[in-house]
């Protein structure tokens, strides 16, 4: 490639552009007359520049239909949360107008908060829905089960929270560890032996929760099960960490 057709290549964005002078513009274009090289590389820098339009566009309608999803996700959200407002509305007048305590009033809450959870979050929630969804479901459905629990004034909460807890985790955690916001945690390692680990701990947690609510001599037993457990886990991680490598 000779200095004119570098000169030329110089000025071709230009020209593409119509950023160059009249002058300027006559002698590219009597250049590529003469020279195909220069014409098709002129042609090489209008794809590009199509292309660059395309992905643009491209780009501008996904924004489009992001926040277009998203206006429709909050005004669905909106709608269905406005539902379950009405019962709670309900019980609440209902119980003011009949002098009565506020007991019934938060059980319905707390409950609406539970259908809530599994109904509005996986509308609102962009990504993630499983995850965002199980959280917000064990998390209403914790204090569905203290507010029933204070309301009979009993003792109990503990006991059906861990129980609970036990087996949402083995039914949902081997799905809800694959979850995006956990990968950072749980890249590389090994998520069987996770998922078990952390059903183990919420077993025996149960049980030991069980051993002192009813006050026996189980807790040392429970606990030491416990503690052989945990060292069995960690040595088949360490096992199993050792073989990867």
């Amino acid at each position: 490639m000779n200095k004119e057709c570098e000169i030329i290549r110089d000025i071709l964005p230009l020209y593409v552009d119509d950023a160059c002078s009249e002058a300027s513009r006559e002698i590219v274009e009597g250049h590529l007359k003469q020279c195909e090289d220069c014409a098709a590389y002129l042609e090489q820098i209008r794809a590009g520049e199509a292309e660059g339009e395309l992905r643009d566009e491209k780009a501008q309608v996904i924004r489009n239909q992001v926040r277009r999803f998203k206006r429709r996700s909050a005004a669905a959200g909106s709608a269905v949360s406005a539902l379950f407002m009405i019962p709670i509305l309900v019980i609440l007048i209902v119980n003011l107008n009949a002098g009565l305590a506020l007991g019934w009033f938060y059980v319905v809450a707390a409950s609406m908060l539970v259908a809530a959870s599994l109904i509005v979050v996986p509308i609102m929630v962009p990504e993630s829905k499983l995850f965002w969804t199980f959280c917000a479901f064990t998390a209403s459905l914790m204090i569905l089960l203290a507010v029933c629990c204070l309301y009979t004034r009993g003792d109990w909460f503990f006991i059906a929270a861990s129980a609970t807890l036990f087996g949402l985790s083995v039914v949902f955690l081997p799905f809800v560890i694959r979850a995006r916001p956990l990968r950072p945690w749980v890249e590389g390692r090994n998520k069987a032996l996770l998922v078990l680990a952390v059903d183990g701990i919420l077993f025996f947690s149960m049980l030991n929760v069980i051993s002192l609510h009813q006050k026996g001599f189980g807790f040392a037993i429970v606990m030491a099960l416990f503690a052989v457990a945990a060292l069995g886990l960690l040595a088949a991680g360490v096992v199993t960490k050792g073989r990867n490598r």
